[in-house]
């Protein structure tokens, strides 16, 4: 594990020296709830200070500083022990997920929080298989919304696409646990909201409603979810698709606590994506475009050149995540490096979608290429579910303005223009060593 570089909020280290009563002084310009000398020598010592809760630790240093006697003033630094997380799910490699890999979950990320218990993030998409118990056995909560009625049985929330197994299973399927692929939220919980249509033999382009969105959003909140994670949207379209339901929703998830991620969108190619879709453009909404791994040909990890901002992936956006960008996306760009492997469902009703369980690296899984910001949304929110479980404090333990600053103050800028990378490409490890308790 690497160290996390934080410092204890409510703490100084004074040095100073031993003449006096200037011991007794710096514990009434800080008001101190309990001091401590630590290594005297030569006439000079090391008080340990704690200060009272809600002081602003700068303030007081900066009086410290002037106070007669006092040398110098240091904040008190955090350790953490080291550890390696080593995991065992067979599809977890840096070719298979070899984002996991680039975004640092691992050996960063994991390291610090790879139990989530407490912390839900709820997938709002087209439900999830569940005949999978990599994704099954964290679910939490579930229920389906379509056109206001609302069911929670287990085959409500029945995946009929493969796009929802595929996010959820991205942001939190069990990890280490011998089985199938690993997810950046590691162990953090699952709540499932289903609104979308089933698919069909002739289509897998059914709509949502946004007033059962909004009515997901609301109930996830209801349910204490963390993190709310949405890998879907509508171009902003000249403000036309701005939906108030949706709008209302958001702000009040937001207001809640709640962090709400949501895709970028995927119309930059055509010359219609120069801003996030909906409802990633709300005040308030991470939204997370898609990066690229370029690997000239190669098909192996070590053989990543650079990175980019996928052709597709909108501008605007808050940061960006593995998304893959395949030179022929029929399925006939082969080099895994170009896409996000993941699982998908066993219940696709239209064909393209039909994925079944075969063997693969000694499991029995359903497993697909996908690519897009809607991959992409799901690593930031585990990312944050782990920066949460991190911190500590139960669920929402960290506002949603925190999590966006810890986000964009520790991505990885890959060199491209901040109009396509935001603040840059997720560093997951870095961003959970920045929520330190």
């Amino acid at each position: 594990m690497a160290a996390s570089g934080g410092i204890v909020p409510n703490q100084l280290y004074v040095t100073y020296r031993q003449t006096g009563r200037t011991a007794q002084s710096i514990d009434s310009t800080a008001g101190s709830t309990r001091s401590f000398d630590l290594n005297p020598k030569a006439g000079v010592s090391h008080r340990a200070i704690t200060l009272p809760a809600g002081v602003d630790a700068p303030t007081v240093a900066a009086r410290l500083r002037t106070t007669a006697g006092v040398i110098d003033v240091a904040p008190v630094h955090t350790r953490t022990p080291l550890q390696v997380v080593n995991v065992n799910d067979p599809a977890f490699n840096n070719y298979d997920q070899w984002y996991l890999f680039k975004t640092n979950a691992t050996p960063g990320g994991w390291s610090y929080a790879p139990d989530g218990t407490g912390i839900d993030i709820a997938i709002i998409d087209t439900g999830v298989d569940e005949t999978n118990t990599d994704l099954s056995s964290k679910i939490h909560y579930q229920e389906s919304v379509l056109l206001g009625v609302v069911s929670t049985s287990t085959s409500a929330i029945q995946d009929t696409n493969g796009h929802g197994t595929n996010t959820a299973g991205l942001a939190a399927a069990a990890t280490d646990n011998a089985y199938g692929f690993a997810s950046t939220g590691y162990n953090a919980g699952l709540q499932i909201y289903n609104i979308f249509p089933p698919a069909t033999a002739t289509s897998d382009c059914q709509t949502a409603a946004t007033t059962d969105e909004a009515m997901a959003i609301n109930d996830a909140v209801s349910h204490g979810a963390s993190v709310i994670s949405m890998s879907l949207g509508a171009p902003p379209d000249g403000g036309a698709n701005l939906d108030l339901a949706e709008e209302a929703a958001v702000e009040a998830a937001i207001t809640a606590g709640v962090t709400v991620v949501a895709a970028g969108g995927n119309e930059y190619a055509n010359g219609q994506g120069p801003s996030p879709d909906y409802p990633a453009a709300y005040p308030g909404v991470i939204a997370v475009g898609a990066s690229s791994a370029i690997d000239n040909g190669t098909g192996t990890y070590v053989g990543i050149a650079s990175e980019a901002v996928a052709s597709y992936s909108n501008s605007g956006v808050t940061l960006v995540a593995p998304g893959g960008d395949p030179t022929n996306p029929t399925n006939s760009d082969n080099d895994f490096l170009h896409w996000v492997e993941g699982y998908s469902t066993t219940t696709a009703a239209y064909p393209g979608d039909q994925c079944t369980n075969g063997v693969y690296l000694g499991d029995t899984m359903c497993r697909a290429l996908f690519a897009g910001t809607s991959q992409a949304t799901p690593q930031v929110s585990g990312t944050i579910a782990l920066m949460m479980a991190y911190h500590g404090g139960g669920i929402r333990s960290l506002s949603p303005a925190t999590v966006t600053t810890l986000l964009t103050s520790t991505a990885d800028n890959i060199g491209q223009p901040s109009a396509r990378q935001g603040a840059g490409r997720l560093n997951v490890g870095n961003a959970v060593a920045a929520a330190h308790p």
